[in-house]
């Protein structure tokens, strides 16, 4: 037993003195309150993105991710030591952002040729900005030829990952890239999403004025890595 759980066991111990029976209600409530809060900020094992999200939008904001894979709210007095990613929690979408630039990239080498239909294709903003999966996407552009060097479990975000460090970047998230001994993402360049266009297009973002975009996949733009944040 945590020293948690023994200082709320003693508080039960106390409402239980008397000797009035207990309902089954007072019963339920008083095992929530023992066991409620203990291990938050460990996950217990690690998740895909396309997994449904269970991060409230009360706890939206940014996370220091650190190499034994807690995590913690990110404050000006937070401990910035052995963190390896900034993690993002935006409206019930966790996901982790990779500390520094990979740089400028093509989305694809200039000698793919992508099929003129994919079911990889989003052609509506609306649907683009809210398809999260960045997994197959990233894998799918591997295997059609890229040359973008992507670590183990990192991954080319999806567009509505990339709108949200873009909105989170002058909310802390550049803030705390900085106080980690990161790089803070450049306000004044083109971010490259993996979510697919079309044939020869894909979707990105203009840091400069948030605005969402088509570019050609053979065009170079930064990119930003992503990684599981089990929130």
């Amino acid at each position: 037993m945590t020293q948690n759980q023994e200082m709320k066991m003693q508080l039960l111990k106390e409402f239980a003195i008397n000797d009035e029976p207990k309902t089954v209600d007072f019963c339920r409530e008083a095992f929530k309150f023992l066991t409620e809060d203990e291990n938050r900020g460990i996950p217990k094992a690690p998740i895909s993105f396309a997994e449904p999200r269970h991060a409230k939008s009360e706890n939206n904001g940014i996370y220091l991710i650190y190499e034994d894979n807690s995590y913690a709210f990110y404050t000006k007095d937070s401990d910035t030591n052995n963190v390896k990613y900034i993690g993002i929690n935006h409206d019930g979408h966790a996901f982790a952002v990779a500390l520094k630039d990979l740089g400028r990239f093509q989305l694809l080498k200039d000698d793919v040729e992508c099929p003129e239909k994919s079911d990889f294709y989003v052609r509506r903003e609306c649907d683009a900005l809210n398809d999260w999966e960045c997994i197959e996407r990233t894998k799918h552009i591997q295997e059609l030829g890229t040359d973008i060097p992507l670590k183990d479990g990192e991954y080319i975000p999806a567009l509505p990952m990339v709108a949200a460090m873009c909105y989170w970047a002058e909310r802390g998230l550049n803030e705390a890239l900085e106080a980690v001994g990161g790089e803070p993402l450049d306000m004044n360049s083109n971010y490259w999403s993996v979510t697919e266009y079309s044939s020869i297009g894909a979707w990105g973002v203009y840091f400069y004025d948030g605005f969402v975009y088509t570019g050609t996949k053979y065009g170079s733009y930064v990119v930003r890595p992503v990684a599981a944040f089990n929130f």
